[in-house]
C-alpha cells in the first residue's frame, strides 16, 4: 500500500505543478501583466501625451477659425481705408505724426483704434509702450520724456536738445540720471553736443 500512496502522491504533484505552471504561464502572457512598471508608466505617459496633442490641435483649430471669423482686420491690410485714416488723425491731432512701420504686423485695426483713443484720454502717448518704441524721437510725447525734460531742466536750466539726441530712451535716461547725480551735464559728452 505504501507503493501506491507513493504512486498517488506523485500523480497529485505531477497535476499540481502542471497545473501551476499552466496557469503562470497563462497570467504572464497577457501584455498587462508583461509590462514591467516602468513600461506601464511609458505607456501611461504616451496616452497623455496622445491626449493632450488632441487638445492643442482642437484649440488650434478653433483659435484660427474665430481669427478667420472675426471682423477686425490687421491695420496693414486696412492702410488705404478710411477707419484707418480715421484713426490716424485722430493720434495726429494730439501728437503729430505717425510712421506706419512703428505699428506691428500683428496689430489688429481694434486694437489700434482702442490705444489711440486711451492715449488720448490718459494724456499721453501710450503707444511707444505698447509697441516697444524705444527711439527717444519717438518718445518724446510720453509721460516719461517729460518727466526726464522736467528733471534734466531742473537742474541744468534748459530742456533736453532733441534735435540733437539719437538713440534709445533707456540710454537717455541712464545719461541724465548719471548727470543729475555727478551734478554736471553729460549730454554733450555722449551725445557730441
Amino acid at each position: 500500500m505504501t507503493k501506491r500512496k507513493w504512486k498517488y502522491c506523485g500523480i497529485i504533484v505531477f497535476i499540481v505543478l502542471i497545473t501551476t505552471s499552466g496557469w503562470l504561464w497563462y497570467s504572464h502572457s497577457r501584455p498587462e501583466v508583461r509590462l514591467s512598471g516602468e513600461a506601464a508608466e511609458r505607456k501611461e505617459l504616451e496616452e497623455s501625451l496622445r491626449a493632450k496633442d488632441k487638445q492643442i490641435d482642437f484649440y488650434f483649430h478653433k483659435v484660427n477659425e474665430l481669427i478667420h471669423t472675426s471682423k477686425d482686420q490687421l491695420v496693414w491690410d486696412m492702410l488705404d481705408t478710411e477707419e484707418y485714416k480715421e484713426i490716424l488723425e485722430e493720434y495726429n491731432k494730439q501728437y503729430g505724426y505717425m510712421d506706419e512701420d512703428g505699428i506691428p504686423k500683428t496689430e489688429t485695426l481694434g486694437g489700434y483704434r482702442y490705444k489711440v483713443r486711451e492715449s488720448i484720454a490718459e494724456g499721453y502717448n501710450l503707444l511707444p509702450k505698447y509697441y516697444g518704441w524705444t527711439n527717444v524721437l519717438m518718445s518724446l510725447d510720453t509721460k516719461e520724456f517729460r518727466d526726464l525734460n522736467t528733471l534734466y531742466d531742473e537742474h541744468f536750466g534748459e530742456g533736453i536738445p532733441t534735435e540733437q539726441i539719437y538713440g534709445t530712451m533707456e540710454e537717455l535716461i541712464d545719461i541724465v540720471n548719471k548727470s543729475v547725480k555727478e551734478g554736471r551735464n553729460l549730454l554733450p559728452e555722449y551725445y557730441g553736443l
